[in-house]
């Protein structure tokens, strides 16, 4: 039950992004509920700028929390991810960092741990939203992950 097995079973997840990228976050919150088949709602204003809600299984009533907030950044974009499972005892965050990309994994079995991945965003504007929007748009997912994204957007919004 490595990390990818554990992509079925999240019980939710935070995007964190420039306050002007929320379209960004939306792209790949719906990219994310698509690929695994989650049924989506329109996200709710809370907690001033943040958007929160819920996506749901199609196996079950299980859902999954969602929530967008916007992180001081010097540059647009998305600034990371967090994932979390079984009852939030197990997270993995990705975060934009000055050489790379910082990771930080919390689990039972193996306490807190984090680490740079290298040259994984080399400082650039936007680099990790841009490679987001760049692998989507050669990818056959990208319309249902545009589909997903407009089902997260706030009720009038």
């Amino acid at each position: 039950w490595g990390r990818r097995g554990a992509l079925a079973s999240l019980d939710g997840f935070t995007i964190r992004h420039h306050a002007s990228s929320t379209a960004s976050a939306l792209l790949l919150a719906g990219w994310l509920a698509s690929r695994l088949g989650w049924e989506t709602r329109p996200l709710q204003p809370a907690d001033g700028a943040a958007l929160c809600g819920r996506a749901y299984t199609g196996r079950s009533s299980r859902y999954i929390a969602v929530r967008l907030e916007p992180f001081e950044q010097d540059v647009p974009g998305l600034a990371g991810v967090t994932v979390a499972w079984d009852e939030d005892r197990y997270k993995l965050s990705l975060d934009r960092a000055e050489g790379g990309l910082r990771a930080h994994e919390c689990s039972p079995e193996r306490g807190e741990q984090s680490w740079l991945v290298l040259g994984a965003s080399r400082g650039e504007g936007g680099i990790l939203g841009e490679g987001v929007r760049q692998a989507l748009l050669r990818d056959p997912t990208y319309g249902p992950a545009l589909r997903a994204a407009m089902e997260f957007c706030p009720d009038g919004g």
